[in-house]
């Protein structure tokens, strides 16, 4: 694993590359096997977490969220069955919930219908409510090829998320391909920022 260093631009942002091992439950979209113990290394875990696109990802003390409500391997064999079933594009959950939000959507128009027979998530959709949903101080990790950062998609949650990290991910295999791991810390809300403070 490469050591991280940081940017000395006015944003002082963590960058780095990760190589990990492929995922050894054979599910299509599974975390590469390592990136958990990462994320825990980084300092990015949280107490409260939120799993979007969960797909055969188990964490006891988290809630699992997947449009499918048994994830299966290839073979029939039942793999997780998510603890929230629901569209990440409309998450049941009240805002600022969570302190750790992480999300690995498809990453095609084309993986999306291929691999899970599902069409492709509105992914300005999906990341405004990861925000939506993340506590001020809390974090959100979001795994794929795109990187989006900010855009005039952003809702009022999103636009409080500050870019923290971008961690290329790769897995050691004989053909891969490179992901984003793309982090934000959130911040207070300006009216909460400014509560109880003395106005000149």
């Amino acid at each position: 694993m490469a050591r991280g260093t940081r940017s000395p631009s006015r944003l002082l942002m963590y960058r780095d590359v990760w190589a990990l091992s492929p995922p050894s439950n054979g599910y299509p979209g599974a975390f590469p096997a390592g990136l958990i113990k990462n994320i825990k290394r980084q300092g990015w875990w949280g107490r409260d977490r939120l799993w979007m696109f969960s797909g055969s990802f188990h964490d006891r003390g988290g809630t699992t969220v997947d449009i499918q409500p048994e994830i299966r391997s290839k073979a029939g064999k039942l793999l997780a069955r998510p603890t929230v079933v629901a569209d990440c594009e409309e998450l049941p959950f009240d805002d600022e919930s969570f302190d750790l939000v992480t999300l690995d959507p498809p990453y095609s128009e084309l993986e999306a219908q291929e691999l899970y027979g599902l069409p492709y998530c509105n992914i300005p959709k999906v990341v405004n409510e990861a925000a939506r949903v993340c506590r001020p101080g809390g974090r959100v990790l979001m795994l794929h090829r795109l990187i989006p950062w900010a855009g005039p998609w952003e809702s009022k949650h999103k636009k409080r998320l500050v870019p923290e990290a971008v961690v290329g991910v790769y897995t050691i295999a004989g053909y891969t391909n490179i992901r984003c791991l793309s982090v934000w810390r959130k911040n207070e809300s300006l009216e909460k920022f400014t509560e109880g403070r003395e106005r000149p």
